[in-house]
């Protein structure tokens, strides 16, 4: 509850929230019973869904369970190549009959991250920032190897790029924009 009842807040906000695999439908019944999906259809929040997709088909099928919550939202299919799969992109009926589900959606692709970069950044236990700027946890110096951190470079403008293909930060938006979207003497 402490996660909505802070939409009011005077102060524009971003709240992001994980839902693990499988809860999509669930969470997004439990957002329309409280009518948080009422109030973006309306205009007085934003909302946006950044869908996770792995390639299988049972990933693929909860696009349709999710469907008829996403009026208002901005839905973003993400492709998330975390191996060499290519979500059916071989079978264009397959593909279609999945990604052209949802009228107003967009497809984000996060590429591939190198296997042992990924595995680096694990062990080194810091976020992918910290690793290329060559910073231990607390912010020290670290050893990390210049071929890997520049793989976990070259993925991150990837990814950045992506961000600024979907126009990530308008969709965050400024506070002029959340104070013009709020009613007459709200703040």
């Amino acid at each position: 509850m402490k996660i909505f009842d802070t939409l009011s807040a005077v102060a524009p906000s971003v709240t992001v929230i994980d839902v693990r695999a499988g809860l999509m439908s669930p969470t997004l019944a439990a957002l329309r019973d409280i009518g948080f999906l009422d109030a973006a259809r309306s205009g007085q929040i934003t909302f946006a869904v950044f869908h996770i997709l792995g390639s299988s088909i049972a990933s693929l099928d909860e696009i349709a369970e999710t469907a008829s919550y996403m009026v208002g939202a901005k839905y973003f299919l993400v492709k998330n190549f975390i191996n060499n799969t290519s979500f059916f992109e071989w079978d264009q009926s397959t593909y279609a009959s999945y990604f052209n589900r949802i009228k107003d959606a967009t497809e984000l692709t996060i590429p591939k991250l190198n296997e042992m970069a990924y595995e680096q950044v694990e062990v080194a236990s810091v976020p992918f920032l910290k690793f290329v700027a060559n910073k231990g946890p607390h912010d020290e110096a670290a050893n990390y190897s210049f071929v890997l951190r520049g793989y976990v470079r070259h993925w991150l403008a990837n990814v950045w790029s992506e961000y600024d293909r979907i126009k990530l930060t308008d969709i965050v938006g400024s506070s002029k924009q959340v104070a013009a979207a709020r009613p007459a003497g709200e703040k």
